[in-house]
């Protein structure tokens, strides 16, 4: 994780979240190695994308709606980072919570939560819209080529194609050279030159990543993955069991 930069809304309460994270042992050191070589990019394969092998996150105490308050902060609705049709999302626009993620395609924890991420999208399929909000730390030398490469991909063939662009940068076989990222371009049906271009520079797409980090900034989040359901704020890679019950609970709270 790293922090934020910028002016930020102070966000009560985030060093107690921090604590409840540790004891839920969701802390992962370091990003499993990448493949070097083009290989078999999973998530063109039937049964969707062989996420890296990590150990599960630790499901940690049982939880009840009353820790809600423990896992998330809930922020004033005008600090909610606004979504655009820039951004790419699944699941119907007109959901009653929206799922909002900021992540970097090279951060370890981020890698840890995508799966999570996904499964809880298939929990609430029809009730949840995933956004998907470009996060990349300076720290981070591939995870803004990354993230112009999917942008490319989103803007070749809309969400279906950025998610399974984003499904392979966090697959196990993901590699972030460019001349990888143009491999999987070609195994996705995509133009591999154009994706290779867009990840070594692309002003536009800058432009977009640029929006979506300052809104995180304004936001306050501390980190990376940092989660937004609906007015919830979570930040770092929590289990699934936590991320389900924040949006019961956002769900509840959605004007009928």
């Amino acid at each position: 994780m790293g922090g934020a930069r910028g002016s930020r809304v102070p966000l009560v309460g985030a060093r107690a979240v921090l604590a409840l994270l540790c004891a839920f042992g969701s802390v992962a050191c370091e990003r499993p190695s990448q493949a070097a070589h083009s290989g078999e990019i999973d998530v063109t394969s039937p049964g969707g994308p062989r996420w890296p092998t990590i150990e599960p996150e630790a499901e940690g105490p049982e939880l009840t709606d009353a820790d809600v308050e423990k896992l998330a902060v809930k922020v004033p609705r005008e600090h909610v980072p606004r979504v655009s049709p820039q951004n790419p999302s699944k699941g119907p626009e007109g959901a009653k919570v929206t799922l909002q993620v900021f992540s970097d395609f090279e951060c370890p924890f981020c890698v840890r939560v995508a799966p999570t991420l996904a499964a809880v999208e298939a929990r609430f399929h029809g009730r949840l819209r995933v956004v998907w909000r470009n996060y990349p730390l300076p720290s981070h030398d591939r995870a803004r080529p990354a993230a112009r490469a999917a942008l490319e991909a989103f803007r070749a063939g809309g969400a279906p194609q950025f998610w399974r662009m984003h499904d392979y940068l966090y697959s196990q076989q993901a590699d972030l050279s460019s001349a990888a990222l143009g491999r999987a371009a070609q195994r996705l049906g995509l133009e591999p030159a154009r994706v290779e271009q867009a990840a070594a520079g692309n002003a536009e797409y800058d432009q977009l990543i640029n929006t979506d980090m300052a809104a995180g900034n304004a936001a306050g989040i501390e980190g990376t993955p940092a989660v937004f359901i609906n007015d919830y704020y979570l930040m770092g890679a929590f289990p699934e069991s936590a991320y389900a019950l924040v949006v019961e609970r956002a769900l509840r709270e959605a004007p009928k």
